[in-house]
């Protein structure tokens, strides 16, 4: 069985998270660095709120040595809302302060003109892969990550917003998961035991 580390940044509530990976799989909350063992197999990086905050509390608790150490040994990692977005170069929310810079591309603003912002509720995310069926999922969001290289969505909404990113190793949604119901625990399943 795979073990899931959930790194704890203190600015969201993690209770829904850590309820449904503890029903996938043996799971962890990680408050700090001295608190990181290394047998873990699937790191998560949850998150609401700003992105300069975030990128200074994954500082300050010393969680960016963890996610980078992670990202070298090929080891899983999810990133969900504000966690995907921190893997980012940079973000319109926060212009001088910058990502965690392991996938190319940035943050932007959603366009108000294209979709209704704060994209809060239950939308469809339209899958690329043939194993994934569409299905809808939970938003709480006004920015959107833009990856440099198209080819790593691999769900949108309506061809505009990225709602799945993969990456190698590192797996990004845009959307919650962990609030999705059945949808998005089947989902969380596969890509932990996978």
């Amino acid at each position: 069985m795979k073990k899931v580390g959930i790194l704890n940044l203190g600015i969201n509530n993690i209770k829904s998270i850590t309820n449904a990976c503890k029903s996938i799989s043996e799971t962890v909350v990680i408050n700090s660095y001295n608190e990181f063992n290394r047998d873990i197999d699937v790191l998560i990086l949850p998150g609401n709120g700003h992105f300069s905050l975030g990128m200074k509390l994954i500082k300050d608790l010393k969680f960016d040595v963890i996610i980078k150490e992670f990202c070298e040994k090929k080891k899983k990692i999810v990133g969900i809302c504000l966690g995907l977005q921190l893997l980012m170069f940079r973000s319109d929310e926060a212009n001088n302060i910058k990502g965690l810079a392991l996938i190319d591309g940035e943050v932007k603003q959603i366009d108000r003109k294209k979709i209704k912002v704060p994209l809060l509720g239950w939308y469809t995310v339209n899958f690329k892969s043939k194993d994934l069926k569409d299905k809808e999922f939970f938003f709480n969001n006004s920015y959107m990550v833009c990856p440099v290289n198209k080819d790593l969505i691999k769900g949108n909404i309506g061809n505009y917003v990225p709602a799945y990113i993969v990456q190698e190793n590192i797996h990004g949604f845009q959307f919650h998961p962990e609030k999705s119901s059945h949808n998005g625990l089947e989902l969380l399943k596969n890509i932990i035991n996978n």
